[in-house]
């Protein structure tokens, strides 16, 4: 059976070879996310489907280029949630906290984070204060009665300043990188979108 299997895979990989095929990765709403040129050396059939396949690649570098990720759509939904409510656990509009609440603004966006602060702060790119651009992710340890390393994230939104579910007092709020308790607390910060 795996014989039958792998013969027709590679029958049918020679009739459908074009010169220059386009493997394409779609999210479930058929967004394209990611795409490759396979260069083959023989040209047999369907010739006519380079014009499509052409197509194809040119909207993937489009959306390369742009970052299908648009960083001020993040952080203008990050702003309306302003002064929302803090809830221990929570990831969702009626209360967040603070990892929830950057999970959730980058679902908005088709970025899939880990639940936790110290579980998102293991993903991207790693950065300096210097090299901070809007939308990455900034990681502190406020809490060392936790025993680990991160316990809490917000989003760095330009000028010194970024945003975060801080506490059930406070609520979701702005707060100043350099200017605020936060400074001392700081670890790193993460990359997630270029």
């Amino acid at each position: 059976m795996k014989k039958i299997i792998l013969l027709t895979i590679i029958i049918n990989s020679m009739l459908f070879a074009t010169h220059k095929n386009i493997f394409i990765i779609k999210n479930q709403d058929g967004t394209i996310v990611k795409g490759k040129r396979i260069k083959h050396t023989k040209n047999r059939f369907f010739n006519d489907s380079i014009k499509k396949q052409k197509k194809l690649l040119a909207q993937l570098k489009k959306v390369n280029s742009k970052g299908r990720y648009n960083k001020n759509r993040i952080i203008k939904n990050a702003k309306h949630y302003l002064g929302g409510k803090y809830v221990w656990g929570g990831t969702q509009p009626k209360g967040f906290d603070c990892s929830g609440y950057v999970k959730y603004l980058y679902a908005q966006q088709g970025v899939q984070l880990p639940r936790t602060a110290y579980a998102q702060s293991k993903v991207g790119l790693d950065v300096t204060k210097k090299e901070l651009k809007k939308g990455d992710l900034l990681f502190f340890l406020t809490d060392k009665k936790r025993h680990i390393p991160i316990t809490h994230v917000g989003m760095y939104i330009g000028n010194d300043k970024f945003i975060h579910a801080a506490s059930s007092k406070k609520g979701i709020i702005i707060s100043s990188l350099s200017k605020s308790k936060y400074n001392r607390y700081f670890v790193k910060a993460k990359r997630i979108i270029k």
